[in-house]
Parts: structure tokens; C-alpha cells; sequence
């Protein structure tokens, strides 16, 4: 509301000619706005560069891709390497290279490609048996895949020194051709089941493994999909992927959410039907917002591993519109007891390419149903399987828990492109809550937790009640750069944050940056929590924390103020809005630049100055590219950073600006005081804002009595002109008074100089023309004016109707 305010005042300098009465219609208009118009609700935590942990930097054509992890390792697919990876400072344990041959590279290049795509990119890892390894790549546009196995040390027979060829064999259906592909895998029971492309061009689509794949170029079955994960669960394989949907065919071209599957002991059809599918199936996925005409975000972007959240198993998902409509984005959780469900109903099918899709009548489906897992899919009949083939849509869609998104984001300028778990964090309450995070394709990291209340009916929970608590958005990689993977890694407790050409850690929360009580619990994470002894705000998930002290605090299912009344008066206070963290970070509002340094000083209470110093000048360090250590009571334990090991990662953080925390909005208070997130100022500013709030009312109140004056004035003119009408026969040389005066002297016969009504003609003033003295003119026709006017008027009257 300020800023538009401040908008406003702007805008009636930039109008002063306008009239008032558009004037004022224009202000009403736009203070009706400013109330239609909420921005998106926004985290306490808010920084323009998060703290980096540890960096690896290679090119952005090396198209990093993560192919398995544990707690402190990671495997990475590159361009022609494997990098194995200590999560830990991001240190490089071993490799494996894999170059193309030198015939596949002139094959490729005699195909069109560019250089930068005929290499090996390796997309494919799977574990096998007797530790062997699988790996699979796009070899050059000629897809290939790879069995490893370890070679021992004699004197270390625990420790493998190198990994030898075992198989060489040709990929295709297993591998994408290119890494730019969306493909997935999945390996389960010795087997690995693909989602991919199989030919050159792309516009094969494929469900594959070993010998039995999707029908090919069977658009009922996958018309040009997008697979973006893959999950093994209750003896089925699932993929999810986004698709344009047949069944909207006939109103348009539309692309829908999918989530297919197929049974893992499927063996293929009888007779000709040997190589294909026989329980392949898939459903809708609706993650959509409720009411009369729901909203749908429909193409999904990535999920999830399996979360065991409590008794549910759930899919975490992101979702966001297409390229060009309304830009948002929205992340969604679905049930797997749902989504089996979902493929116990109904099937969906069209009678022909001209008649509506409509649900399948029960006595037309034959026995056993097709699409369950039977032992032994070849002696299933021909009937069956031909019916899954032309019958593979469900009526019923997968409907996300909640039934609506977990969150929401409708913003111009990024999307959501990544997600991560980490499940079942505890709360100081004892309750679990799973912390999601998600990536943007401008490289921020947003963080947030869903509450679900309690309705007022009972205890389940309700669709209105569930609360999504917005714990932090930083900017993590430069702008611009999208965030393609994350990586929760709770042992270390960082976040890996995967680009096409880097990879970086960042803290997965930020408990210690925060050194005051009410924003401590402000934040509402359930990692951090308040202790009233060490007057620190701390991290939960320590080792050495228990349970149950009563030394601590924590508000999670509370508004911002009540959880400010929580804090002791010592330590509500803290430092207040401007407060400077460890990593430079200034909560609330406000920057650290080199122009306020002594400005924040004067801020800061006069016992803290010298730890503030330290804080400031190792920001702006930091901003110079320089690495300034702190004092050890200036850090915590869980924000150790790692030492630099190799040359091929870098630490520090990106050189860049300098951090700033916005002004947060609470869920349940969303007011009118919310600052535009395009144009987020400092301190000063702010000010001004609260100034020109201050202002705004009474500038309204006097711009009506103006408005009202200059009407009374125009009518009050208006009769004086019908009463005393002069003469006709100098109608041809009369001035025409006007109400709104041209502020400037225009060339031709007729110029008026009345350029105020207050003015009077006198000899002995200078005239507006300054090059010559008119005022025997002015004489003169004020003499014939007298004589002319029937009536008696006053002089200014006379003065009025002068001419020159």
C-alpha cells in the first residue's frame, strides 16, 4: 500500500494538466488495485545470495546430472566422466572416464550435430549384482552401455583401485540420445525399466525393458512426452511424465500430468503380442486449486523419491503452467494408496475421432480386468491385451492430498523446476514435519513446511485449515542460472544444489544466522528453536540437543505477533529490523554496503559494535572476493566450512551483492503494508514510504477542496458570460478566458498574456512581451471597453475581456 501510495503522488506531478475529475477517477481505480492485487506471501528469511558451503564449477555444457547418492557421497554423470564426490566440501574421491570412440564422433558429426553434443554423456547408473555397476551413455548420438567391476588391491583387499570393462553393448531404449532427452530409469528386481526416446530425431517415445516396449507411434499410449521421474512400489513400476492429452484433442491442444505404470512380473502378450505391455496404464494427475472453475497447473516438472510420512507414502511434485499463460507454479503431494485407486476405476475411451472421450461400461471390460499383474501375462487372452493396448487412460484422475497445492507461486520472471524432501523432521512439540524444498530456473532455493489445523468440527484436517509456512527464499546460484536438481543430505546437514555446470552446497537451515528471539521463532522452522540460556537460537537436529528442555521455544502453528509474545522482554527486543548475521545476512530490512558501514554501527546497540564490525567488514569482504575469517565465538558448530582439498572446487561464496533480507508478510496478517518484491528498498526508503502514507490523506482531502473550488469558479464565470455578453462586432478580437490556461506564448495574431486572473493591466508594469512596451495598447483598449459594455462591470471584469 505504501508504494502505491507512493506511486500515486508521482503520478498527479506527471498529470498536473489532467482534469481533476479524471484525476481523481484515476486514484480511486488504483487504490482498488492495490486491494485485487495480493502479492505472493514471503518468507522472514530473504537474502540476494545465500552462504555457500562449497562449490564445484565446470562448464554449462557438461549437463551434471546426479546418478546416486548416500549421506556423504554422491555419483555425478558429466561429459565423458563419472565424478565421485564428497558431499562434505565437495572434494573429488575418484572418476571414471568414458570417451566416445573416434568413428562415433565423425558419425556424429557427419549427422549435423555440433561438437559440444558428440560426446559421452552419461545418463544411466544402476548397482548390480557381485558389486558390479551398470553404466549407460549417450555415446555421440549412438547410446551404449557399460558393466563394471571393481579391481581389488591385494594388500588392500577392501579398497578398489580401479573399475575394469566387463560388457560393451549397444543402448538403444535404455539410453536417451541426447543429455538435453527428459528421461528417466528405474532398477528394480535385476532389471532396468526406461522412459525414453529410441531413435535420432526424438519422436520415438518409449516405455522400455529388455524386449518389451510401448506400442510405437501409438498416440493413445504416448503422444511426445516429457518423463521427469520414475518410481518402484507394491510390485509396479510408475513413471510420470507430461504428455498431450488425446482425450482434449478434439477442443485444442493441451498438455496433462501423467502418471503411468506397469507391472514388474509382466512377461509380454500372447502370440505377436510377445513384445508388448500388457498392464501398461495411466491416469491424470490433478493438482489444481478448488472452486467452481479450478485453476490446473498441468505440466509437471519433477518429483520426488517415496516419503514415508507417517502411515502415507507419498510423491512429492512440482508443477507449473505452460510457457504461455499465466506464469506459475504450485507443488503438489499424491497419495500412492491413491493413485492406486485410480487405476481400479474406470478406463476412458473414444468411439471414434470425432466422438467424446466417456468412460468405459463395466459389463464391456473383460476377465480377468487388464492392467493387474497376473503370473504369467502370456497366457492372458488376446482380447485382454488388446484392450489395454486401445484402452490405456483411466477415467478417474489422482486427486493431490489436501486436494489442493501445498504451495503456490504466481511470479513474472521464474518457475519451479526441482524438489527435496527431508522427511520427518521433529519439532520441539514432538511432531513431525517434512521440510520441502524447491529450486527455481533463476536459481533461488525456497523452503517451506504445510501445517495441517484442525477444523473447528473436529479434529481431521481440513482443506481451508492447512497452513503453508514460507521459512526462506535465497538466491543460491547466479540469476538466471535454473536450478536443475536437489539433494537433502541431513547427516551433513547441506542442501546440493545441481546446475547444467556446477555444483553447490548451502546450509539446509539457517538457525545460527539468527541472533534474536522473535525472529527465531518468527521464521517457524522446525529445525531452529530458541534457548533462553545461551540466549542463541539453535539448531534441533544437533547431536548434543534433547528433547523436552524447557530452556527452549518454538512457534510453528501460531501468527508472527503471537509468536513474538513468546520471547522474554530481555530477548523480544534482540537487535531488532537491521540486524546483522554472521554470514551478512541483515534480518527483516535493509543492506550491508560499504557506503552505511557507520550507519549500521550507530544502529546497533553500543555492546555489540565491535561484534558487528566483524560481521559488516566480512561481508563486504566477501563482496571483494576476499575471504575474511571470523573469530571462533562467532561461529557454530553445524556451520563449519570445509577446507579446500583439490583445485577442481572453489569455496566462497559468488561475487556478487550483498545480502539483504525483504520485508515478510505473515499468512494470517497479509495487509496492505506488503512491499512490492520488484522494488525492495533499504531502510531510507522505507521511510519515505511511511512518509508519503502519512502525506496521502491529507493530499486527498485537499485535492477535493481544490476540485470543488475550481468547479465553483467555472460555473460562478459561466453565469457572468451569459449576464454581460458584449458586443458582437468585436467578437473577431475578444481574448477567450479559459479555465485551464496554455502556459506559454503561442505564435500568431491572437496572443493572450492573462496568464492569471489576478493580474491587472497597469501602464507602469512591464508586459510579458519584454522587446516591446505595450502598455499605451493596454491604455487604449481599455478605454474602448468602457465605452462598449452595456452593464456595469468591475475593472478585473474589463480586464478579462482586454485584448492586444
Amino acid at each position: 500500500m505504501q508504494t502505491t501510495i507512493l506511486t500515486l503522488q508521482i503520478q498527479i506531478k506527471r498529470l498536473g494538466n489532467m482534469s481533476s475529475l479524471t484525476l481523481l477517477f484515476c486514484i480511486t481505480t488504483l487504490i482498488g488495485l492495490s486491494h485485487a492485487w495480493m502479492p505472493d506471501v514471503r518468507p522472514d528469511l530473504q537474502s540476494k545470495q545465500d552462504r555457500i558451503l562449497a562449490k564445484l564449477i565446470g562448464n554449462t555444457t557438461d549437463y551434471y546430472k546426479v546418478l546416486d547418492h548416500d549421506d556423504t557421497t554422491i555419483l555425478v554423470g558429466a561429459r565423458d566422466i563419472i565424478y565421485n564426490i564428497s558431499i562434505n566440501g565437495l572434494r573429488e574421491n575418484s572418476r571414471i572416464e568414458w570417451f566416445s570412440s573416434d568413428a562415433d564422433r565423425e558419425l556424429c558429426a557427419l549427422k549435423g550435430k555440433r561438437e559440444a553434443d558428440c560426446h559421452n554423456y552419461i545418463r544411466v547408473f544402476a548397482r548390480l549384482h557381485d558389486d558390479q555397476i551398470l553404466v549407460c551413455g549417450t555415446n555421440s548420438y549412438k547410446p551404449r552401455c557399460r558393466h563394471y567391476v571393481p579391481t581389488m588391491d591385494e594388500s588392500h583387499p577392501n579398497v578398489a583401485r580401479f573399475y575394469e570393462i566387463v560388457r560393451d553393448v549397444e543402448a538403444q531404449g535404455l539410453c536417451p540420445y541426447s543429455p538435453l532427452h527428459n528421461s528417466t530409469y528405474a532398477y528394480a528386481d535385476g532389471h532396468l525399466y526406461s522412459a525414453t526416446v529410441a531413435d535420432f530425431s526424438g519422436g520415438d517415445p518409449l516405455i522400455y525393458r529388455e524386449n518389451l516396449r510401448t506400442d510405437q507411434y501409438d498416440l493413445k499410449q504416448l503422444n511426445q512426452p516429457d518423463f521427469v521421474g520414475a518410481i518402484e512400489r507394491n510390485g509396479f513400476v510408475m513413471f510420470f511424465f507430461r504428455e498431450i492429452a488425446m482425450e482434449f484433442m478434439n477442443l485444442g491442444k493441451k498438455v496433462y500430468s501423467r502418471v503411468g505404470r506397469v507391472c514388474k512380473n509382466d512377461r509380454g502378450g500372447p502370440y505377436n503380442l510377445i513384445k508388448s505391455w500388457t498392464s501398461f496404464l495411466k491416469a491424470r494427475l490433478n493438482c489444481s486449486i478448488p472452486g467452481d472453475y479450478p485453476f490446473y497447473f498441468d505440466e509437471i516438472q519433477a518429483i520426488s523419491p517415496v516419503i514415508e510420512s507417517g502411515p502415507n507414502a507419498l510423491v512429492y511434485g512440482v508443477f507449473t503452467t505452460s510457457v504461455n499463460a499465466i506464469p506459475g507454479s504450485a507443488v503438489c503431494a499424491f497419495n500412492i494408496d491413491d493413485i492406486m485407486d485410480a487405476f481400479e476405476g474406470r478406463f476412458r475411451s473414444q468411439k471414434d475421432s470425432q466422438s467424446q472421450w466417456l468412460p468405459v461400461q463395466e459389463e464391456q471390460v473383460p476377465v480377468p480386468r487388464p492392467g493387474q499383474c497376473v503370473p504369467d501375462s502370456r497366457t492372458l487372452s488376446s482380447i485382454a491385451v488388446n484392450f489395454v493396448k486401445n484402452h490405456p487412460l483411466m477415467e478417474t484422475s489422482v486427486p493431490a492430498i489436501y486436494g489442493r497445492p501445498l504451495l503456490t507461486k504466481v511470479h513474472l520472471y521464474h518457475r519451479l523446476t526441482s524438489i527435496a524432501i527431508d522427511p520427518q523432521v521433529r519439532a520441539l512439540n514432538g511432531d513431525y514435519y517434512d521440510v520441502i524444498y524447491t529450486g527455481t530456473d533463476d536459481g533461488k532455493v525456497t523452503k517451506f513446511i504445510n501445517i495441517p489445523t484442525p477444523s473447528s468440527g473436529g479434529t481431521s484436517a481440513s482443506i481451508d485449515n492447512l497452513k503453508t509456512v514460507l521459512i526462506s527464499e535465497l538466491q543460491v546460484l547466479p540469476i538466471g542460472i535454473p536450478v536443475r536438481e536437489l539433494i537433502v543430505s541431513p547427516k551433513t546437514n547441506n542442501l546440493l544444489v545441481v546446475s547444467d555446470g556446477s555444483l553447490v552446497t548451502v546450509p539446509l537451515h539457517h538457525c545460527s544466522h539468527i541472533i534474536d528471539c522473535a525472529n527465531c521463532l518468527q521464521i517457524q522452522d522446525p529445525n531452529c528453536a530458541w534457548d533462553q540460556q545461551t540466549h542463541e537460537c539453535k539448531n534441533l537436529s544437533q547431536p548434543n540437543h534433547k528433547f523436552g528442555t524447557k530452556s527452549f521455544l518454538q512457534s510453528l502453528n501460531t501468527t508472527k505477533k503471537a509468536a513474538k509474545a513468546l520471547c522474554p522482554k530481555s530477548s523480544a527486543s534482540g537487535r531488532g529490523p537491521g540486524t546483522v548475521v554472521p554470514d551478512g545476512t541483515i534480518l527483516n530490512f535493509g543492506t550491508v554496503t560499504d557506503n552505511n558501514l557507520d550507519s549500521q554501527f550507530n544502529t546497533l546497540q553500543h555492546g555489540d559494535e565491535d561484534v558487528a564490525k566483524k560481521h559488516i567488514y566480512a561481508n563486504v569482504a566477501s563482496v571483494n572476493g576476499i575471504s575474511t575469517p571470523m573469530d571462533n565465538d562467532l561461529n557454530s558448530p553445524d556451520l563449519d566450512v570445509p577446507t579446500a582439498m583439490a583445485d577442481d572446487f572453489l569455496l566462497g561464496t559468488f561475487n556478487e551483492e550483498n545480502k539483504i533480507t525483504l520485508h515478510s508478510v505473515d499468512p494470517h496478517d497479509l495487509m496492505n503494508s506488503v512491499n512490492d518484491p520488484l522494488h525492495a528498498t533499504a531502510v531510507g526508503e522505507e521511510q519515505k514510504l511511511q512518509l508519503a502514507g502519512k502525506s496521502f490523506y491529507w493530499g486527498f482531502g485537499a485535492l477535493a477542496l481544490a476540485l470543488v473550488f475550481i468547479i465553483g469558479m467555472v460555473v460562478g464565470l459561466h453565469v457572468s458570460k451569459r449576464n454581460c455578453k458584449p458586443p458582437s462586432i468585436h467578437s473577431s478580437h475578444r481574448n477567450q478566458f479559459n479555465a485551464n490556461p496554455t502556459f506559454g506564448l503561442k505564435h500568431g495574431k491572437d496572443i493572450n498574456l492573462l496568464m492569471n486572473t489576478n493580474h491587472y493591466c497597469h501602464p507602469g508594469k512591464p508586459s510579458l512581451d519584454l522587446e516591446k512596451d505595450r502598455s499605451h495598447e493596454c491604455k487604449n483598449s481599455t478605454e474602448n471597453l468602457e465605452k462598449e459594455l452595456p452593464c456595469k462591470t468591475s475593472t478585473l471584469t474589463k480586464v478579462k475581456r482586454t485584448y492586444i
